[in-house]
């Protein structure tokens, strides 16, 4: 593993679903058909939100970082999108609530496409033929006729160039 995932895991904090006995069954399913992670034995008006300081009313609630927030409270500080339905991660640095593609964008290395030699931001698709060797989706693509690659096309490595079957 690689320092970046190794920092990249360090500030990782799993985002659970959470349910109460007390309030209405404290089904393990929802009626969307989404899974509960947790179901406490403690009527949820007892807890405060930690986005609002307000007390949870909410038949499902979220627990991040030892915390419980309301749905909508629990977003990242920058594109505001709902940490409990992105992902069941969410990041935390320098104090602020991350998702997963704001945290890259910001804190992890970015790489350099082989082909074009242009900077590859840590959160967008590459493709990887080798250690070291990696490629903007958009360059990868033969060197001789330019075809780009699709899943399952085979390629072959001639020096620095990538090469389909034909050439």
């Amino acid at each position: 593993m690689d320092a970046s995932m190794g920092d990249l895991r360090a500030h990782a904090a799993v985002v659970t679903r959470v349910t109460s006995k007390d309030h209405e069954g404290g089904q393990q399913v929802d009626p969307n058909g989404e899974t509960v992670d947790e179901v406490l034995n403690v009527h949820p008006s007892f807890l405060e939100c930690s986005g609002c300081s307000e007390s949870i009313r909410d038949r499902y609630f979220l627990r991040a970082m030892d915390k419980y927030w309301h749905e909508d409270c629990l977003a990242c500080d920058l594109c505001q999108c709902r940490l409990g339905e992105v992902d069941c991660y969410m990041y935390t640095k320098m104090g602020r609530k991350l998702c997963k593609r704001d945290y890259l964008r910001l804190f992890a290395p970015s790489g350099v496409c082989s082909a074009c030699k242009r900077s590859i931001p840590a959160y967008e698709m590459v493709m990887t033929v080798s250690p070291g060797r990696v490629f903007h989706l958009e360059c990868f693509k033969c060197s001789q006729c330019e075809k780009h690659f699709c899943v399952g096309d085979k390629y072959y490595l001639m020096g620095a160039n990538i090469v389909c079957e034909d050439h």
